[in-house]
């Protein structure tokens, strides 16, 4: 008996019943059956775990929150199996408060099932009028490794289609980026132009200024207010003049 059936058959629960079903304690395989299938359910998991290894697959027992998970590693993929047992919901009438009443009652039918299998896949395989599922391992086998080989064809499809994505994103912020620079070389463009302008219209006026201050005055003496005035204005117009601050590459 292989080790994982063993340490489940070891530390199942008989009287932890589920709707009618015993299941394994914490460290045991993902199997729910009542007990009149137990032994028969543990034969068929003891059976494909070591078809399972022989094929070159990894069988674990995987804890998630509060329960296990039987995982199977194929190519690098894991996926989830498990098995129980399918009930037969009889109806036992009304309670004291009108409602219905059911009991839950395990119809000995077995079925061995990939839980995460990929869309399209088949998931289940079960006990039939013709076939039980004793005869049915090596299709289930068969099943697990198209399921892998589907997974993994699935996650290399989803890697490359994060590499295109990002990719995308990469030239988009790349373009995003020679836009914001062609703007910020535009906006510059825009406030040299402005400040030569200015400069000239500023440069016109200091002459105007300065024809009328010698029509009226005859000429401008050396540190008088408006010589200063001049002085200034001709400093504070070259500031704004992009042509004789050297901002402008030649």
């Amino acid at each position: 008996m292989h080790s994982l059936v063993a340490k489940t058959k070891k530390d199942v629960d008989q009287s932890y019943l589920d709707r009618g079903c015993i299941i394994g304690r914490r460290t045991g395989l993902d199997v729910r059956v009542s007990p009149n299938s137990l032994d028969r359910a543990l034969m068929i998991m003891d059976t494909l775990i070591k078809s399972l290894e022989a094929k070159g697959a990894q069988v674990s027992i995987i804890k998630e929150d509060y329960k296990n998970a039987t995982c199977v590693n194929i190519f690098g993929m894991t996926l989830a199996i498990d098995m129980y047992e399918k009930i037969n919901i009889v109806k036992k009438g009304q309670d004291q408060h009108g409602f219905n009443r059911y009991d839950y009652i395990p119809n000995g039918d077995l079925v061995l099932r990939i839980k995460d299998a990929p869309y399209g896949a088949r998931s289940e395989w079960k006990d039939g009028q013709r076939k039980k599922l004793e005869a049915c391992i090596d299709n289930f086998i068969s099943g697990l490794f198209l399921a892998a080989e589907q997974q993994k064809t699935n996650r290399l499809k989803r890697e490359q289609e994060h590499r295109e994505w990002e990719e995308k994103e990469r030239k988009a912020e790349e373009e995003q980026k020679v836009r914001q620079q062609e703007q910020a070389l535009i906006d510059m463009l825009e406030k040299e132009a402005m400040g030569w302008h200015k400069s000239k219209i500023i440069r016109s006026y200091i002459e105007a200024a300065t024809d009328a201050y010698i029509q009226r005055n005859g000429k401008i003496e050396p540190g008088s207010e408006f010589d200063k005035w001049k002085i200034w204005a001709s400093q504070k117009v070259g500031t704004l003049d992009p042509l004789t601050m050297g901002t402008k590459k030649e």
